[in-house]
């Protein structure tokens, strides 16, 4: 989202590093191979762990539920990350901020695609944590009312979520740019002029995403469920006179509510860091970004990718379904492989 990119890019543009700051910050060489070693890592397990989220929900009927079209939902706009927005880090490590290897139209069009996807990614998390929260408070406290996120509905709502992450990156097939600088070479980067004020409209724009897409949603998922637990400790207050039916439920749902709500603090310790650092360096810093900060920011976006790697990890290791699934998956990968070999031995 912009709340990382367009920082990035002012920061890049307005900071005067001193020799001593870059020798210690990008030059060294094992800096780089840190970086990229850490990167790598990454890309990864967001790429193997999301893929085998969105394969273990796809291929397992019993798993066809609002909650988990969701988080496979999530995984999807993981992989955004580790498609575009890791390899492009990878690049710059060694060839520098903004820094584009493609000119003419082909380098134009794949500037503002790569930003524009990989930033919808957090977008779209964050409305489908929003989606599950709803579903939940809904279980949890009308339990015996009909559900009103069925599956069906669900298939419907995913794409509004998708949407809805599009209008509010729309701005990048404006403000992102494909320019050459000083040193002759290509760079990507972002800028509002001619038309907007350049300060004045990042400002409001970065506004816009954090309450919408930061504060508001958070709002309504930690409200829902301070609610959901509050009726889930007054559930457990009366579960003596409950039936054995009854009694299962409460502590299903009791289960379900702490796995999600692990996936949603995570995902705020994950975000945090890169918008209070975008906060203070509109509002407080003057667009400028010191030797120390500098290297506060590249670990708060480091810290913003990796919670595409580690959402994966975090549904396998709290859900014996998912750890399930990804063993009949491997299972069925493996005999996928022995059968192939066997028919080219017969072959021979």
């Amino acid at each position: 989202m912009c709340v990382l990119n367009c920082t990035e890019n002012q920061a890049s543009l307005n900071t005067t590093l001193t020799e001593s700051c870059e020798v210690l910050s990008e030059s060294l060489t094992y800096v780089k191979c840190i970086k990229t070693f850490a990167y790598s890592l990454i890309m990864l397990i967001s790429l193997s762990g999301n893929l085998a989220v969105i394969a273990i929900v796809s291929k397992n009927k019993s798993m066809w539920t609002t909650t988990n079209f969701l988080i496979a939902n999530m995984a999807a706009s993981d992989l955004l990350i580790s498609v575009f927005a890791v390899p492009r880090e990878l690049v710059e490590i060694f060839t520098g901020p903004r820094r584009w290897l493609l000119d003419g139209l082909t380098g134009l069009i794949l500037c503002k695609l790569v930003y524009f996807f990989q930033d919808i990614s957090a977008a779209v998390s964050i409305q489908s944590l929003v989606v599950i929260a709803i579903d939940r408070y809904r279980g949890v406290v009308f339990p015996y009312r009909p559900p009103i996120i069925t599956s069906k509905v669900c298939k419907v709502i995913i794409p509004i979520i998708w949407a809805v992450a599009m209008c509010l990156h729309g701005s990048y097939f404006y403000t992102t740019r494909l320019v050459m600088q000083s040193d002759n070479r290509w760079y990507c980067t972002f800028s509002w002029a001619p038309e907007f004020d350049e300060q004045q409209t990042q400002e409001r724009y970065f506004v816009v995403v954090a309450v919408f897409l930061i504060f508001l949603p958070l709002c309504v998922i930690l409200t829902l469920y301070a609610l959901i637990l509050k009726e889930l400790k007054k559930q457990k207050l009366t579960e003596n006179g409950a039936s054995a039916i009854r009694r299962q439920r409460q502590r299903e749902d009791a289960a379900i509510v702490r796995k999600i709500l692990i996936i949603v603090f995570l995902f705020l310790f994950c975000v945090t860091p890169i918008t209070v650092s975008a906060l203070l360096y509109y509002f407080l810093w003057d667009w400028h970004l010191a030797c120390g900060m500098v290297k506060l920011f590249s670990a708060a976006k480091f810290i913003f990718y990796s919670n595409a790697s580690l959402n994966p990890c975090v549904y396998i290791l709290l859900s014996e379904r998912y750890r399930h699934g990804l063993k009949d998956l491997a299972n069925r990968l493996y005999s996928r492989q022995e059968s192939r070999n066997n028919t080219e031995v017969l072959s021979v």
